[in-house]
């Protein structure tokens, strides 16, 4: 059975050439959904953005690339390349990229 899909196993893979920026749009690429697991790498058109909303897990987003706007509650702080962040399972919080924007989003769940 395969975990993780859409990337070359056992090889280096670069970043940025798995998922590119594009003016007006945010492009995705799915690594991996499971019961208890997510991971995506997603690039965002500088001012676009996903939220808000609520997951079923605690969410973890590594920024590759660039400056996102990261909304958690009634809180708003920048996260830049280099950086990561936590959004709790159940709180409202929304991503918005500053500028062209790329980010590893981890999403754990617990299994039922």
């Amino acid at each position: 059975m395969e975990l993780i899909k859409n990337i070359a196993k056992a090889k280096a893979v670069n970043f940025d050439e798995m998922v590119s920026c594009k003016p007006g749009e945010i492009e995705s690429k799915t690594l991996a959904q499971e019961k208890g697991v997510g991971i995506t790498l997603l690039a965002f058109g500088k001012g676009e953005g996903v939220g808000p909303h609520t997951a079923n897990g605690d969410a973890l987003i590594y920024i590759h690339q660039g400056v996102a706007s990261v909304t958690i509650g009634e809180e708003t702080q920048e996260a830049e390349k280099g950086q990561m962040v936590l959004m709790p399972s159940g709180i409202s919080h929304q991503v918005q990229a500053k500028e062209d924007m790329k980010m590893l989003l981890m999403v754990v769940r617990k299994e039922k």
